[in-house]
């Protein structure tokens, strides 16, 4: 599949995780939490050429580390 077919795959879909209040998170959900002491908001992504699920910061910066949901609240 190319990457223009994985385009939008995911859109709304549930990622198989919760929140740290039981909420299902979503692709595209945005989730609030606590980094270096600081409240952030970061999207729910997929992305096609590592084939997971991700954190994407305002900024553009696509996190490829696992997701800790536990720690995340959706916003």
């Amino acid at each position: 599949m190319s990457k223009e077919n994985t385009q939008g795959l995911f859109k709304g879909q549930f990622i198989g995780m919760n929140d740290m209040n039981g909420k299902p998170i979503h692709e595209g959900d945005s989730v609030q939490f606590y980094y270096k002491g600081k409240s952030v908001v970061c999207q729910v992504v997929y992305v096609p050429e590592w084939a997971m699920f991700c954190l994407e910061w305002a900024d553009g910066y696509k996190n490829k580390f696992p997701m800790n949901p536990e720690k995340y609240e959706v916003v």
